[in-house]
C-alpha cells in the first residue's frame, strides 16, 4: 500500500514538473516581451526567443519567401496554368456582363474614384490638354507642310485651267441663280422699290418732279423685275461673272496660303486657323455628353465582340505579365519587403497567429510533458522501491 502511494505521488510530481516545464518553455517563446533587469543586470532568457530574435526571424523569412515560396519561376508557372487562365477569363467575362447591365453613367463611375471637386479639376485639365494638343498639332502640321508659303493651287487637288473654268461656270450659275431668287423674294422686291425711290429722289429738277408725280414705283418694280431676271439668265452676264471668278481664282491660285488668308481675313492665317479650331470644336459639350453616357451603352453593343476577343486578350495579358515577372520580383526586392513587414508586425499579433495555427500542437506538447513526467516518475519510483528491497 505504501509502495503504491509512493509511486503515485512520484508520478504526480513528475507529471506536474514535465507539464509545467513544457508550458513555460512554450510561453518563453513570446514572453517576456522586453528584457528584465535585476540590480542592473539582464535576467537570462529575457526577452523571449521570438521578441529577441525578431530581426533574425524576419530576415530568414524574407530569404525563405523569396527563394522557395514566391519565386519568379513559381509565379510564371502559375500564370501559365490553364486553370488560372480559365479563371481569369471567367472573372473578366462576368465583369463584362455586369457592366453591360450597369445603369451607372461614366460620371458616376468617375465620382466613385474622385470627389466632385477633384473631378472638376481633372476635367478642366483634360479640356485644356485637349485644346493644347489640337493647337500644337495644327501648328506642327502648318510648319511641317510649309502651308504659310505654299500656293493655293498646290493645295487644291486637280487644280488646272479646265478645272478653274469648270468651277467658275458652276460658281457663276449658283451666284446668278441665288441673286435671281433673291430679287423675286419679298426682300428683293422691297430692295428694288427702295432703289427706284432713291433714283427718283436723286433725279432732281423738273424731270425729277415729273417722275415723282407720274411714276408708280410698284408698277415700275413689276416691270423692272422680269428684265433683271432675264439679264441674269442671259449668257452674256453669265460669261462675265464666270470670267471675273476665273480671273480671281487664277490670281488666288498663285498666292501663298498665308498671304491669301491675310488679304481676305485681315489677320495671320495660322492665328485664324487656331481661332476657328477653338470655335468649331465644342469640347465642353462633348465632355458633358460623355459624362452622361451609361456604362451599359458603351459595353452592351460591343459585348459579343468583347466576349469573343477576351480569351486572346487574357493570353496576351498573361504572356506580358509572365515576361515581366522576373523584373517585377527583382524590382520590388521581396526579401527586404518581407523583412520590413515582419519587423513591423506586432509580437502580440504574431503570437495570436501562431497560437491560432499551432495551439493544438502546443497543448499536445504540454500534455506530452505531463505523460513523460508521469512515466519518468513511475520508472524512478519503481527503481527506488526495487533498490530499497
Amino acid at each position: 500500500m505504501q509502495s503504491g502511494l509512493f509511486i503515485l505521488i512520484n508520478m504526480c510530481v513528475a507529471a506536474f514538473v514535465g507539464g509545467i516545464t513544457n508550458h513555460f518553455a512554450i510561453k518563453m517563446l513570446f514572453h517576456p516581451r522586453n528584457e528584465v533587469k535585476i540590480f542592473g543586470r539582464r535576467l537570462p532568457f529575457t526577452p523571449g526567443l521570438i521578441p529577441k530574435r525578431k530581426q533574425d526571424i524576419a530576415k530568414s523569412l524574407g530569404e525563405v519567401v523569396s527563394q522557395y515560396l514566391v519565386t519568379s519561376e513559381g509565379l510564371q508557372e502559375m500564370l501559365q496554368k490553364p486553370a488560372f487562365r480559365q479563371k481569369a477569363v471567367d472573372t473578366l467575362s462576368a465583369k463584362l456582363n455586369s457592366l453591360a447591365e450597369s445603369e451607372d453613367s461614366v460620371k458616376d463611375v468617375l465620382l466613385g474614384i474622385w470627389s466632385e471637386e477633384e473631378w472638376e479639376a481633372l476635367k478642366g485639365k483634360a479640356l485644356q490638354s485637349a485644346r493644347s494638343a489640337v493647337s500644337r498639332s495644327a501648328v506642327s502640321m502648318w510648319a511641317a507642310y510649309g502651308l504659310e508659303e505654299k500656293p493655293l493651287k498646290e493645295l487644291v487637288p486637280g487644280w488646272s485651267e479646265d478645272k478653274r473654268r469648270q468651277w467658275s461656270e458652276q460658281a457663276a450659275e449658283m451666284v446668278l441663280k441665288e441673286l435671281g431668287d433673291t430679287l423675286l423674294s419679298a426682300e428683293g422686291q422691297r430692295m428694288l422699290r427702295e432703289m427706284t425711290h432713291s433714283m427718283v429722289d436723286k433725279a432732281g429738277g423738273f424731270l425729277g418732279t415729273m417722275a415723282a408725280l407720274f411714276v408708280d414705283e410698284d408698277k415700275l418694280v413689276q416691270k423692272l423685275t422680269p428684265t433683271l431676271i432675264g439679264q441674269l439668265e442671259g449668257g452674256r452676264v453669265h460669261r462675265t461673272v464666270a470670267d471675273i471668278i476665273a480671273a480671281k481664282l487664277e490670281q488666288y491660285g498663285e498666292m501663298p496660303l498665308g498671304a491669301l488668308v491675310q488679304s481676305l481675313a485681315g489677320e495671320p492665317a495660322l492665328e485664324l486657323l487656331l481661332q476657328k479650331l477653338e470655335q468649331v470644336l465644342p469640347w465642353e459639350e462633348w465632355m458633358a455628353r460623355g459624362e452622361q453616357v451609361t456604362i451599359a451603352e458603351i459595353v452592351r453593343p460591343r459585348l459579343a465582340a468583347l466576349q469573343e476577343a477576351l480569351p486572346q486578350w487574357v493570353d496576351k495579358g498573361l504572356g506580358m505579365a509572365s515576361s515581366a515577372v522576373p523584373a517585377l520580383v527583382k524590382s520590388i526586392r521581396l526579401p527586404e519587403l518581407v523583412q520590413e513587414q515582419v519587423e513591423r508586425f506586432p509580437i502580440e499579433r504574431l503570437e495570436q497567429v501562431i497560437l491560432s495555427v499551432s495551439g493544438k500542437e502546443f497543448r499536445a506538447i504540454t500534455w506530452l510533458g505531463v505523460a513523460l513526467g508521469a512515466l519518468i516518475g513511475l520508472v524512478q519510483s519503481s527503481i527506488t522501491i526495487l533498490w530499497l528491497k
